[in-house]
């Protein structure tokens, strides 16, 4: 079978590699059908993060085609189109059922597909055919209405702007949402889009990259220059997307009474904690991977709504055979989609 793969930084290519097998009775093959690029990919094409070592078999925003499945499968059918997760997980361990499905015990930590050995070699969806272990407990049917196209950034990007948003906007009467730009452009404008869907009206997006502010403010955000945010200003939630603890520390500084903020980055330094202003102002910083399978069913609920989707933000639909030359690179979301 056919594996995108990246041998090195913007390095890509078609590689033939054995097809994989079912890994048991609870275990599926599917076929995947649309590839979402994550921020993330962009950074691990440029080499960005030298601790995932090549090869790297690309692609965790995935939908697919079911095409085999194990003895003991129940809640998929053969031929059913699903979402998967970043995240391996088996649904069963204590994690899985108090919903840390990121924390399953059933595997090694750090189980994910498309980022390579250090994550378990679990293969990438950009290939011809993948191993799904635990198809019961991860893969999601795509709603009806919705295509392939619609559902891509559903296992990653949408789930995580969800977690962002949902559990902490009962806390607040008119919340007011403050989104930091940077590196995760396109996870920045989802939550734009999200938090529009959930019904909020005060979201500012802060940044210093004019052609970031003016996708912000496009779709409907308040463009606020990195250099003119107000010191008195403050929020409820704040989702930093910038992937810099300097402006993580600004987030941090901006929360009032009860606020949360939840970086959806993995920052290579450390960053500076106002510990004394967060402590006075009951403030909360959220770190670490979102619990991606336990936020996919509100997310496809409010997709099958047509309250968003993978596309909702400027997005291009590319053909499966250019990803080689199209996948890692540039800034616009972008989708590869199987004929």
């Amino acid at each position: 079978m056919k594996q995108l793969t990246l041998i090195g930084p913007n390095k890509l290519e078609w590689q033939d590699q054995p097809e994989p097998k079912l890994s048991g009775p609870l275990g599926a093959i599917v076929r995947p059908l649309a590839v979402g690029v994550c921020d993330f990919d962009r950074a691990v094409v440029a080499g960005r993060y030298p601790a995932l070592p090549f090869p790297i078999a690309v692609g965790h925003e995935i939908v697919a085609e079911v095409l085999e499945l194990g003895a003991e499968v129940r809640n998929i059918s053969l031929g059913m189109k699903v979402v998967l997760p970043l995240h391996i997980n088996c649904g069963t361990c204590p994690s899985c059922q108090s919903k840390r499905t990121n924390s399953c015990s059933s595997r090694p930590t750090f189980s994910n597909y498309g980022l390579g050995a250090l994550a378990g070699d679990w293969g990438g969806g950009m290939s011809d055919l993948l191993s799904l272990p635990y198809a019961d407990a991860m893969a999601m049917p795509v709603p009806a209405g919705l295509s392939a196209a619609e559902c891509a950034a559903v296992g990653c990007n949408l789930v995580d702007l969800h977690r962002t948003l949902v559990p902490h906007l009962s806390t607040f009467q008119n919340p007011r949402v403050l989104i930091v730009g940077g590196h995760a452009h396109n996870m920045g404008l989802y939550g734009i889009a999200i938090a529009q869907a959930l019904g909020v009206d005060q979201i500012d997006f802060l940044d210093d990259a004019p052609h970031r502010l003016a996708a912000a403010e496009a779709l409907g955000a308040q463009p606020i220059l990195l250099s003119d945010i107000h010191s008195q200003k403050h929020y409820d939630i704040a989702i930093d997307c910038s992937g810099d603890v300097n402006r993580l520390t600004i987030a941090l500084g901006h929360l009032g009474p009860d606020g949360v903020c939840t970086p959806v980055w993995p920052s290579l330094d450390d960053a500076t904690i106002p510990a004394g202003a967060m402590f006075m102002h009951n403030a909360r910083l959220i770190m670490g991977q979102p619990h991606a399978r336990a936020h996919m069913d509100p997310v496809l609920a409010l997709m099958a709504n047509k309250k968003f989707s993978s596309t909702s933000i400027p997005t291009e639909i590319l053909p499966w055979d250019s990803a080689a030359e199209a996948f890692g690179f540039g800034e616009t979301k972008r989708i590869f989609v199987r004929d």
